[in-house]
């Protein structure tokens, strides 16, 4: 049997206590993301805000804890906020984008140039909201209503200008995390003992 050596054993695996905090952990990132996306339902003007702001909570499991641990809190928070969220157009949106600040990291390794990369999130902010409302359109007819109304041209013009919020929304990402890695992480230590 392995020496143990502070909270971890010689051979490098991790304790109960360990597992338990990192489950309990993710657990009430999950529940906050919740909340966070039911804030969608009350103001009008949050259906688009709360999703993203959701999403940092995701960032912040994908720091601790890894890809894994965040694309189970993402996957939590999108089942809950699709059967119990007020805001379904929000849930939507979660499921289509609440996952990026956990796919940015690949992007920004893997794609050579900094241009390369900004075309190839820009493709994908385009594909994605393009799937997305045609999801809406499917599935939520008074939403399909309200889109044929619109027209082609200004529904392109709404999927653009998504795209416009979601480039700044992944140049802010960085900071928001350094942000919560010197002024709120420090105060967590509890969470890696």
């Amino acid at each position: 049997m392995p020496k143990r050596i502070g909270s971890k054993t010689t051979a490098g695996r991790e304790t109960a206590q360990q597992k338990t905090m990192r489950i309990a952990f993710c657990g009430m990132m999950a529940a906050l993301s919740v909340v966070v996306m039911l804030l969608g339902g009350l103001i009008p003007v949050f259906t688009y805000i709360s999703p993203l702001a959701a999403a940092l909570v995701v960032a912040v499991v994908l720091l601790e804890y890894g890809s894994t641990w965040a694309w189970l809190t993402w996957l939590a928070t999108v089942l809950v906020s699709l059967m119990l969220g007020t805001d379904k157009e929000a849930a939507i949106f979660y499921l289509f984008f609440g996952y990026y600040p956990i796919l940015k990291p690949v992007l920004d390794s893997r794609i050579p140039g900094k241009n390369l990369c900004l075309a190839a999130k820009a493709a994908y902010f385009t594909l994605a909201s393009g799937l997305m409302f045609l999801f809406l359109m499917l599935f939520f007819p008074v939403l399909a209503a309200e889109f044929k109304e619109m027209g082609l041209a200004l529904s392109l013009v709404l999927i653009l200008l998504m795209d416009l919020c979601l480039l700044v929304y992944d140049y802010g990402l960085p900071g928001n995390l350094r942000i919560y890695e010197r002024r709120i992480r420090p105060h967590m230590r509890f969470i890696h003992r």
